[in-house]
Order: structure tokens, then sequence, then C-alpha cells
């Protein structure tokens, strides 16, 4: 029987609720709404990785990434890797949205990102946005970097918000995408909305998942009908009902 995806959610999506001072509370709403993991976002709660982890561990929560810089990742020694390691993270991500016309070096950079990602026993992945499906950015980037060093985060609402078909798309680039990140999209209105409200069927992307193997599904939202933590009780019990 194919293994169930986990929830994860990132964390930029309750960016405001994530200062030092309120860190820990948030983690802690959000792991009683009912998410497995969290993916960080250059913020740890002023928490160094061991304090970091045990702290996860409290509260039944996994890492499942870090999204950080390039120039981060590129540096071997850099504090992000050391994060990653203590955390048990097994993904580190980053994008270069808006950066398309810079490919030619960007790419082969990613590379050796992955290769230094994969040293510290991590898997590099790529998240996109909407920028890069124009003038097939998105699609070089799939063709002309390494698919054993570049693994790929698919955003699904950027994809469909680029005009892509998203789930044919995590379905052609098949074991390559590791983690899939749950954003809705309301082309009508052109904006991000709640979970369920747009393009996606929870229960269809959940299926898909199992069926991939996709072992993380991430949400993220960047603009809230209500308000974030809203939002994330909206995805919470929708991702729910099809677990």
């Amino acid at each position: 029987m194919a293994t169930s995806p986990r929830l994860g959610i990132q964390l930029y999506t309750v960016r405001d609720l994530t200062g030092d001072d309120c860190f820990r509370v948030t983690l802690a709403t959000l792991a009683g709404l009912g998410f497995h993991g969290v993916e960080f976002a250059w913020k740890y709660g002023g928490m160094d990785p061991a304090e970091l982890a045990d702290f996860l561990a409290s509260l039944g929560l996994a890492c499942c990434g870090l999204h950080v810089q390039l120039d981060e990742l590129l540096d071997p020694n850099h504090r992000v890797y050391q994060y990653a390691r203590g955390t048990g993270s097994p993904f580190i991500t980053t994008s270069l949205a808006g950066r398309e016309a810079d490919w030619n070096a960007l790419l082969p950079a990613l590379d050796r990102a992955g290769r230094i990602a994969a040293d510290h026993g991590l898997e590099f992945t790529y998240h996109n946005h909407w920028q890069e499906f124009a003038a097939n950015a998105y699609d070089r980037l799939v063709g002309e970097t390494d698919p054993a060093l570049v693994k790929l985060e698919l955003d699904l609402g950027w994809a469909h918000k680029a005009g892509r078909d998203a789930l044919a798309l995590w379905r052609e680039l098949g074991l390559r995408v590791r983690q899939v990140h749950l954003r809705d999209y309301d082309v009508g209105n052109d904006q991000v909305c709640n979970v369920g409200d747009g393009f996606i069927e929870v229960g269809q992307v959940f299926a898909q998942a199992r069926e991939l193997g996709t072992p993380w599904l991430i949400f993220e939202q960047d603009r809230y009908p209500v308000s974030p933590l809203a939002s994330c009780q909206v995805c919470a019990e929708r991702c729910a009902q099809a677990l």
C-alpha cells in the first residue's frame, strides 16, 4: 500500500508570527492544528540547532526543509547546514525567481549547490515561482541541471498561475519532485486563495502524492481572506479529510 504524504507548512505563511518572542507559541499552534512538519524560512526562534531540534521533538513536529539563499548553499561551512543536519531535515531549498536573465551562470551553480548539499547528507531542491515559466526558464532548469543533484520542490499554485497544468507537470517530473508546495490560486481573481477554494482538489493532490511517492505536501499561502492562522486551519482541516 502506498505511503500517505505528510502535511507540512512553510513558515513564511506565518512570517509575522515567527519573531523570537512568539515563535514557540506559533509552532505549538500549528502542531495543534495537525501539521506534521515545518519548513523554515530564515527564522529559527533564536535557538541553536540542538535546542531547535529538541523543541520540534517536544511538539511532535518534523523538519521538512529549510529555504535558504544560493550563496549560503555554496558555502560548505555556512550555518544553514548546521540547522539542516541538527533538525534532521531531509531537504535544503532555494529559489532564483526574477533572475532568469542570469540562467547561464546560475544553472551550473545549482549543480554545485547540489553537490555540497549531498556532501552534508541532504537533498537539494529548487522551489519555483511563476516567473520561471516565462521564456522556458523552468524547462531549461529541469533539462540543464543534473537530476541526481537538483531535485524539485514544485509549487502548484505558481505553476497554475503561469498557465501550466500543475498536476500534469508534477506527474511528468515524477520522482524528481521531492516536495510539493500546496498553494492554491484563483486565476479569475488573479490571487492566492485558501486551499480548496481555487483550482486545487485536495483529495486529488493527496492521491497523486501517494501514487508518485512524494513524501511531503507543504502548505504555503501569502494572502489571507481573514488571517494567516485562519487559513492554516482551513488547510489543515481540509487536508485531514484526505490523509
